[in-house]
C-alpha cells in the first residue's frame, strides 16, 4: 500500500520530477548560447540596362495603333497650301512625262528633222512682230500724226502674215508626202499645228533641240 500517496484536497499540480527541470534549463541555456547560422545577404539587383537596348517608357502599342502610326507617316496631315503645291507638282510631272512620250513618236521626230534641216520664213516671224510693235508704240506716243508710217507698219505686218502662211503651206506639202511614204496608216490629227509651232519658234529656242543641221546633216552631240 505504500505505492500510492494519500490524496489531499486542493492539491492539483503534481510535483516536477527531480532532475527534469535542471536538464531542460540546461538545454535552453545551451540553445541561447549557440549563435544562429548567418544567412547570405540578397544580391542587389543590377540597375543598368543591357547594351543596345533602351528602357521601356510605356506600354507596347497595339496592332491598330501601330498601323495608324504607320499610315500617319505615309500620309501626313498637310495644310491646304502644301496640298495645292503637291498637286501642282504632280500635275507638272505628269504633263512633262506625257509630253516626253509624245515627242518620242516617229512622226513627230520626222517633222522636227524636216523643219530643222531647212531655212524657214516662220522662224523670223516673232522677231519681226516684236520690232513692228515697238516702232508702232513709239510712233503713237511721240508722233501721233505720222499716219503714213503707221499704215506702212500695218502693211508690213500683213505681208509678214501672208509669208508665214505660204511658208507653212510649202512645208506641210513636203511633210504630207513624207508621212504618206513612211506612215500611210497613221493619223495626221494635230500634226499641222505641231509643224506650225516648230516653224514659229526660233531655232535656238526649239525644244527638243534640233538633231540635224541645216541641209540635212545630222548634228554631233556636244561634249
Amino acid at each position: 500500500m505504500g505505492l500510492f500517496r494519500p490524496y489531499k484536497q486542493g492539491q492539483t499540480e503534481t510535483e516536477p520530477v527531480k532532475g527534469s527541470g535542471q536538464k531542460g534549463s540546461g538545454q535552453n541555456s545551451a540553445d541561447d548560447a549557440t549563435p544562429a547560422p548567418s544567412q547570405p545577404e540578397p544580391r542587389a539587383e543590377e540597375t543598368t540596362q543591357p547594351r543596345g537596348r533602351t528602357a521601356k517608357t510605356g506600354p507596347t502599342p497595339t496592332r491598330a495603333q501601330a498601323e495608324a502610326a504607320r499610315m500617319a507617316r505615309l500620309h501626313p496631315n498637310l495644310s491646304r497650301k502644301e496640298i495645292r503645291k503637291r498637286d501642282r507638282r504632280a500635275r507638272e510631272e505628269r504633263r512633262l512625262s506625257n509630253l516626253e512620250t509624245l515627242e518620242k513618236r516617229p512622226e513627230r521626230t520626222m517633222i522636227r528633222n524636216y523643219v530643222d534641216s531647212r531655212r524657214t520664213f516662220g522662224e523670223f516671224i516673232m522677231p519681226i512682230f516684236l520690232v513692228i510693235m515697238a516702232v508702232w508704240l513709239v510712233i503713237i506716243m511721240f508722233m501721233p500724226r505720222q499716219i503714213v508710217i503707221v499704215n506702212l507698219l500695218s502693211l508690213v505686218m500683213l505681208l509678214t502674215m501672208i509669208g508665214w502662211g505660204v511658208d507653212t503651206w510649202r512645208l506641210w506639202r513636203g511633210v504630207k508626202k513624207e508621212l504618206m511614204a513612211r506612215y500611210p496608216d497613221m493619223s495626221r490629227k494635230g500634226l499641222l499645228s505641231y509643224l506650225n509651232n516648230r516653224v514659229m519658234t526660233p531655232r535656238r529656242w526649239r525644244n527638243p533641240a534640233p538633231a540635224v543641221e541645216r541641209g540635212g546633216a545630222r548634228r554631233t552631240p556636244k561634249d
